[in-house]
């Protein structure tokens, strides 16, 4: 199933059986329920660097968990070890170079276990193209018979102050 992670696969075999694996930017992304809640990336040899800023830390080797951005404060109270990862505020990473890296992949893979809400972000689906000739074309639609005019405030409220005045001579 699995010919892109190579020292990573062993975070797969301890996924739910119920998570669909799909190469992804450049590694294995899986989602549980329609939402996207790992990535696992291996490539060493990308670097410290992305968009022109250097970072402690290899960016493109570890897992990278998606976390919406308004609710990553929860998982940084519990889980302080979560790096935000430079090419999406909504990831959150812990690099494979880490010295407690297995204990840490460990504890996040109990919270996808237990389906936690917060974890994961939404998955947009592109619906499938539907054939011109089975949609019903639109009818097109009438014109007014008429022609509205929009009145003039000042020449209306003229006339009815002339109006009123010729009634009290």
């Amino acid at each position: 199933m699995n010919e892109v992670l190579n020292h990573l696969y062993w975070v797969e075999e301890q996924l739910p059986f119920e998570v669909a694996a799909v190469p992804k930017h450049g590694g294995m992304a899986y989602y549980l329920d329609q939402r996207l809640i790992l990535i696992l990336v291996e490539r060493p040899d990308e670097g410290y660097e992305h968009k022109g800023v250097t970072y402690p830390f290899q960016i493109w080797n570890g897992a990278i968990f998606a976390i919406e951005f308004k609710k990553q404060s929860a998982f940084f109270l519990k889980y302080s070890f979560l790096e935000n990862h430079p090419a999406n505020r909504d990831w959150l990473y812990i690099p494979a170079d880490s010295e407690s890296f297995e204990e840490e992949i460990k504890l996040l893979l109990r919270e996808i276990s237990k389906h936690n809400p917060l974890l994961g972000t939404a998955v947009k689906f592109k619906a499938p193209p539907q054939d011109k000739e089975k949609v019903p074309a639109e009818k097109p639609k009438k014109k007014a018979a008429h022609k509205v005019v929009k009145g003039d405030k000042k020449r209306e409220n003229a006339f009815i102050l002339s109006m009123v005045s010729k009634q009290k001579k």
